[in-house]
This record gives C-alpha cells, sequence and structure tokens, in this order.
C-alpha cells in the first residue's frame, strides 16, 4: 500500500472535519439506528419476496431466513470495521462523508477505495429508482380514476422529493426512518390481513418447479431485500456511540425476519405461481389494499430520502460542496434526482432493476467486503494499534459467506442481465411509449 498516497487522503478528510468526538454525543441513538437501518431495507422487498419464492419453490423460505442471518452478521461486522478506523485513526472520530469507501481505503488501498465507492453509488442508485418506481406505480393504481398514466406519476413524484433530498445526513431527517419503519409495519400486517381473506377465492393454484435461472433470480430478489449495508457506514457515523451499532443492526434485522417471512410464505401459499412481482397487485381490490397502497408509497418517500444521502453526500465530497446548507447542495442533489428520473423512465419494471443490483453490487457490498475487510485490517500491525485476531472458526465461516456470495452473486447478475435483454421481455421506455400504452 502507499502510504504516501494513504497520508495525503487522510490529511484531506481530517481537514474537512465538522464535528468533533465530543459532538458525537449529539448523535442518534441506538434504538433510532436501528430504526433507519430497518426503515432503509423493508418495504420494496417485502413486495417481491412472495413471487421469490415461486421461483425456488418453499426453500425459498430456508434463502430468506439464511440470508437474513448472514446479512445481519456482515452488518455486525461492517460496524466493527469502523470502529477499528476510529481507534487507529484520528481522522475518522469526526463526520465523514464516505465511510464505506474509508474501510476499503484503509484495508487495502486506493484501488479499492474507488471500487467501493463505485459499488455503493450504483447500489444506492439503483435502489433509489426501484424506489421511485414502486412508488409511482402504487400512486397511479390509487388514482387510476384521475386518468393519469404511470409514465407521468414518476415525473410528478420525483418533482415531489426532489426538494426533500436536500437535507443533510441522515442526523438531520430521522423522523423519517420513524415514518419508514411504522408504515411499513402496519401496511404488512394489513397485506397479511388482506391475502389471508382471498385464501377462499383462489382455486387450482399451480406451483410451477424452479428452474435454475428462477432460482437465482429470486435469489438476488431475497438479496436485494436484506441489502442495506451500502448505507450502514452512514448511518453509524451518526450515532453517539458508533460502538454499539452492532446492537443496532441486530435489532433491525429481527425486525425485518418478522415483517418478511409471514408475507414470503403466506404470499405463496395463497397465490401460488400465480403471484405477481409486486405481490400487492395480486390482492383483491378493496378498502384494505387502498390502505396498504397508501402506507406503502409514504414507506417508499421515505426510503428513497434515506437510500440516495449516502451517494448524495459522496458526491458533495467530490466536488468540495460546503456540509451547510448551500445552493451548491440543491444543485447536485436535483442533479442526481435527474439521473434516477432518466434511468426510471428508460426501465419502467422494477423487477428488473432490482435483480440487477441485488445480484451485483449488493452482493458484493453486503456479504464480500465486510468479512474481507475485517480480515484484512484485523492483519495489520501496529505497536500503539489494540490488539485484534480472527480466530480460526470465523476465517471458515468469514469464506464461505464470500464463496456462496460470490458464486449466487454472478449467476444472478448474469440471469438478471439476460432477463433485461431478452427481446420476448423488452419493455419500451417512458419516452417511447407516449401512446399510453399499459406497461
Amino acid at each position: 500500500m502507499d502510504e504516501t498516497i494513504i497520508s495525503s487522503l487522510s490529511e484531506s478528510v481530517s481537514s474537512k472535519k465538522t464535528r468533533t468526538t465530543s459532538d458525537n454525543r449529539l448523535g442518534m441513538s441506538v434504538l433510532t439506528t436501528a430504526v433507519f437501518v430497518a426503515g432503509e431495507m423493508a418495504g420494496s422487498g417485502v413486495l417481491a419476496l412472495p413471487e421469490s419464492v415461486v421461483g425456488t419453490g418453499w426453500i425459498g423460505l430456508v434463502l430468506i431466513v439464511f440470508c437474513c442471518v448472514n446479512a445481519g452478521f456482515c452488518g455486525i461486522i461492517l460496524g466493527r470495521c469502523w470502529t477499528i478506523l476510529e481507534e487507529r485513526w484520528e481522522e475518522y472520530e469526526g463526520k465523514v462523508r464516505y465511510p464505506y469507501p474509508a474501510i476499503g481505503l484503509r484495508a487495502s488501498g486506493r484501488l479499492m477505495r474507488a471500487v467501493v465507492s463505485f459499488c455503493v453509488n450504483f447500489t444506492l442508485f439503483g435502489v433509489a429508482t426501484v424506489f421511485l418506481l414502486l412508488s409511482s406505480q402504487m400512486i397511479a393504481s390509487l388514482a387510476e380514476k384521475i386518468g393519469i398514466h404511470f409514465c407521468y406519476w414518476i415525473l410528478l413524484l420525483a418533482a415531489f422529493l426532489c426538494p426533500l433530498m436536500w437535507f443533510g445526513t441522515p442526523n438531520d431527517f430521522w423522523p423519517i426512518a420513524v415514518g419508514a419503519l411504522a408504515t411499513t409495519a402496519i401496511a404488512c400486517l394489513l397485506l397479511l390481513i388482506n391475502i389471508l381473506n382471498d385464501k377462499t377465492t383462489e382455486k387450482d393454484l399451480i406451483r410451477p418447479s424452479p428452474s435454475i435461472k428462477s432460482f437465482f433470480l429470486s435469489f438476488a430478489t431475497i438479496l436485494f431485500s436484506f441489502g442495506g449495508a451500502s448505507s450502514f457506514p452512514t448511518i453509524q457515523n451518526d450515532m453517539k456511540d458508533r460502538t454499539k451499532f452492532p446492537i443496532s443492526v441486530t435489532i433491525a434485522f429481527i425486525v425485518l425476519l418478522v415483517l418478511y417471512v409471514p408475507v414470503a410464505s403466506i404470499g405463496y401459499a395463497v397465490y401460488g405461481g400465480n403471484v405477481e412481482t409486486n405481490v400487492l397487485l395480486s390482492v383483491t381490490p378493496g378498502p384494505i389494499r387502498t390502505t396498504i397502497e397508501v402506507f406503502l408509497a409514504l414507506h417508499l418517500f421515505f426510503a428513497f430520502l434515506i437510500a440516495v444521502n449516502p451517494t448524495c453526500q459522496e458526491l458533495e465530497e467530490t466536488f468540495h460542496v460546503p456540509h451547510r446548507f448551500t445552493w451548491k447542495r440543491c444543485l447536485l442533489r436535483s442533479a442526481m434526482m435527474a439521473a434516477i428520473l432518466f434511468v426510471a423512465e428508460s426501465v419502467p419494471h422494477f423487477g428488473k432493476i432490482l435483480n440487477l443490483i441485488g445480484g451485483s453490487t449488493i452482493t458484493m457490498m453486503t456479504f464480500v467486503f465486510p468479512p474481507m475487510f475485517y480480515m484484512l485490517l484485523c492483519r495489520q500491525k501496529q505497536p500503539h494499534w489494540p490488539e485484534r485476531t480472527v480466530p480460526l472458526y470465523q476465517k471458515v465461516y468469514f469464506a464461505e459467506i464470500m464463496v456462496i456470495g460470490l458464486i449466487g452473486g454472478v449467476i444472478s447478475t448474469y440471469s438478471a442481465l439476460q432477463d433485461i435483454f431478452d427481446p420476448s421481455a423488452f419493455t419500451p421506455p417512458c419516452y417511447i411509449n407516449i401512446g399510453g400504452q399499459d406497461l
């Protein structure tokens, strides 16, 4: 590793600190952080999980639990990585706009910092696009009588959300995280009630046998449902006591499991192979479904703001935008929204984007980088650093997680790209589909 490069980058970060260790006490509590973590991930994932079980069969429920446990553990390990950075380098005790790339930098050098930065931005950009598409789909369903086409709702919601993107860091908008989790929990409860009510009307259920392609596409969807690691370090960075981040992650993933498993299992049991990519579209229309759509649309508004924030912060660091509220922040974040809007209008089916980022960068950020960086950081030794070692059984476990993540991720990404470029499954972009044809 080039120590000169590392030193110069450290001085740059140190010179831009805006918060001291004592100021850090003004940050978020353990519970608030857990709400942020769960609120960011819950929502879009739960809607797609019943359909993912169709592609895997009942073993999909085992995959959901497997991914939840391992993604949660990797989130804990990622939190420990940041703790190591804080105890070794003073510049990380203050506010850092690009914490995950900083972990990659200290673990493996400048090239890895660039790789992590790309993965974080690609992931969160894709997640924000999925949230925009899903919320537009729900608003279009709610306002069907108005006659405004789905593609136009994407434009309207983007215009509405853009000014809300101008908030600074997660600590500036913690009520949004509470709203994101609360609306999802209520929506999941109502969704279960509605699905169970539909049980008596479903006949002749078809449960197709999973194929290799459907299995790995579904695996990518499940990975996406637990793919919040990209923003974990940014959320941890706003805590009062960052060493307690593992507690927050544990709470958040327990909440996710409680929300995900009932919806996935009951949704598949009731609708079988007839379930839509968005399970809500399979539910019988009525007052309960309308209420669910309202709550989930609200959730997606909130989750969009949480997901897009880390990428905005890193871009602001790159373009030397001040930490305070300025016109430069507004301009840069508005440009980000314009880019998200273009992708959403170009690929108006959220399932295709979800599968692609779920199988590619989310796999790397959630299952590969955290254990790899932790082992690399623990191998580094300096006389004044606290001693850290990784037991052999943990190394074996880390290796298993990384191998499964890599194999599953590569195959899932390949399957997702095949699906996107399949001529028979092509969906015209919104700016070509001007005639208002259903998407």
